[in-house]
């Protein structure tokens, strides 16, 4: 998610930056030079600091929110103090205080998914802080068994996925080429034979790459099978029923939301369901790696309430997975944030492949 910052701090200036990101982050207030002064690490004099301060507002890097106030980091700033020392926040190893709670997740059976996920949320929200929102999820994981397609009427197929933990899932789909049932059995036994033992996202890039080989008919019932999956994949991702959100209320006693205004149009965005599905799942392949940090208007679901939203998804062994999304404005403790998460996923990994 990181933008192109088309500048190079020296060392000085990155490091009064940082201070003033993380005393900002303390005192929930515009930062002057002399409270900077007092937390840097190298003696400075004031004049210095101010020097500094100003050239990074014409980098835009900060701003002034009245003249006679001290600065704040903009989104931009943000995100040149993630990317600089991202690798630094999710090495971070959380207190003994933070491992102790983020344990008691690790010790939660994962017998069913909502549950583990209603749990897991609400305790990385107290933990870690802000509002944590999780979407469970089998289907993205399972793997291809058998796939059935049966006429509903005339216009619309069940399209049946039966997978290797025995499950069966199944999506009304359109049936905008009017196939006859003899044909729906043909496309079946075509997928079923092409792309058994390939998750979703498997089979979908499988089916792109063979859309560009072959014979004309193989290339259209590609394309058709294509289709299908897409439609298929769009209904697991806007399903609303599944999203978990927990502490919310972490959000209402900031300062950023002091406005009822803001705070009513933050509630707003959070009863969107389906928006908050497709940003977690926009995020999904690139989390079950690493931390994603999203910041501000990077955001195209949360863009307009200066939130950052830090992105992780877990396996859990045999159930399917959980994508967890933690929002909270981005005047945040990001080492706090990021050092307790992405230790947190690699513990729940560690014990899910052991």
């Amino acid at each position: 998610m990181s933008q192109e910052i088309p500048l190079s701090l020296s060392a000085r200036r990155e490091s009064i930056l940082r201070t003033l990101i993380e005393t900002y982050y303390r005192e929930k207030e515009p930062v002057g030079s002399k409270l900077i002064a007092e937390r840097h690490t190298e003696p400075l004099s004031s004049a210095t600091i101010r020097t500094v301060l100003s050239d990074l507002e014409h980098d835009s890097l900060l701003t002034q929110p009245h003249t006679s106030a001290g600065r704040i980091p903009t989104e931009k700033a943000y995100r040149y103090y993630v990317d600089r020392w991202l690798d630094e926040f999710v090495a971070k190893r959380p207190s003994l205080s933070t491992k102790q709670d983020l344990e008691a997740l690790l010790q939660m059976p994962e017998i069913d998914l909502e549950p583990w996920a209603q749990r897991a949320s609400r305790i990385l929200s107290e933990v870690l802080g802000g509002v944590c929102v999780a979407l469970p999820s089998r289907m993205v994981l399972s793997t291809l068994v058998k796939l059935e397609f049966v006429p509903l009427g005339t216009d619309k197929i069940v399209a049946i996925w039966v997978d290797n933990q025995g499950d069966v899932e199944h999506r009304v789909i359109e049936n905008q080429w009017h196939y006859a049932p003899h044909q729906l059995i043909e496309m079946g036994n075509f997928a079923t034979t092409h792309f058994r033992g390939l998750t979703l996202a498997e089979m979908q890039k499988k089916m792109m790459e063979g859309i560009g080989e072959g014979v004309h008919e193989v290339k259209a019932l590609l394309a058709q099978l294509q289709v299908i999956a897409r439609d298929w994949d769009q209904q697991s991702h806007t399903n609303p029923s599944t999203v978990v959100i927990q502490g919310l209320s972490q959000l209402t006693h900031l300062p950023e939301f002091e406005d009822l205004d803001r705070l009513k149009h933050l509630v707003e965005n959070f009863e969107e369901q389906s928006r908050l599905a497709h940003l977690l799942n926009a995020f999904a392949e690139k989390a079950s790696k690493d931390t994603q940090v999203i910041l501000g208007s990077e955001n195209p679901y949360l863009s307009n309430l200066g939130l950052t939203t830090t992105v992780r998804r877990v396996q859990l062994d045999k159930s399917g997975y959980v994508t967890l999304a933690l929002i909270a404005p981005m005047r945040m403790d990001y080492p706090h944030v990021l050092g307790g998460l992405s230790w947190w996923a690699k513990e729940i990994s560690n014990r899910s492949h052991s």
